[in-house]
């Protein structure tokens, strides 16, 4: 995680917006060490009462209720953010339902379980991010649902842009 954020620091401003209460979202970055990091710096950090309820419906046809983390809050409050140039990671792909071109779904990361050691989501995607930060692309043309194709070589950057019209 910190390889990670240090490598994609050097393009990207970095928000953590977290589904817990700021008394353990606090307890969590203090104990990981990431409010003092010297590699990298956050903007600043959300907890869950910057998320409100909406009912999505699923493929089945049921209803569900969750919460969502909109992006709009932040592009309103901030002028140097918005769909062209923020990209929302999550492991929960039910928080991007109010923006949905700008996530990146990643597999939840679960230090107990055996395939761990094997996890390796966040070094392929810092240098998707990298890659992307690079070629200065308008984030509102990317489909960000190609990442692992564009990582493992089966697409390109200019391949994985959304259809136009």
């Amino acid at each position: 995680m910190d390889q990670f954020l240090t490598a994609i620091y050097e393009h990207y401003d970095l928000v953590v917006w977290s589904q817990t209460s700021w008394r353990w979202l606090e307890t969590k970055l203090i104990e990981l060490g990431m409010l003092a990091h010297p590699g990298y710096k956050f903007c600043f950090v959300l907890d869950k009462t910057s998320m409100f309820t909406v009912t999505s419906t699923r493929r089945d046809g049921t209803s569900v209720t969750h919460h969502v983390k909109p992006l709009q809050l932040i592009w309103s409050k901030f002028e140097r953010w918005s769909s062209k140039n923020t990209v929302h990671i999550d492991d929960l792909g039910r928080n991007f339902a109010l923006n949905l071109g700008s996530g990146i779904k990643i597999s939840a990361y679960y230090r107990k379980k055996s395939s761990a050691r094997r996890d390796a989501d966040l070094l392929g995607l810092s240098r998707y991010l990298e890659d992307l930060a690079k070629s200065g692309v308008d984030f509102d043309e990317v489909d960000f649902a190609y990442w692992q194709e564009v990582v493992s070589g089966k697409r390109t950057l200019p391949d994985a842009k959304k259809p136009e019209g």
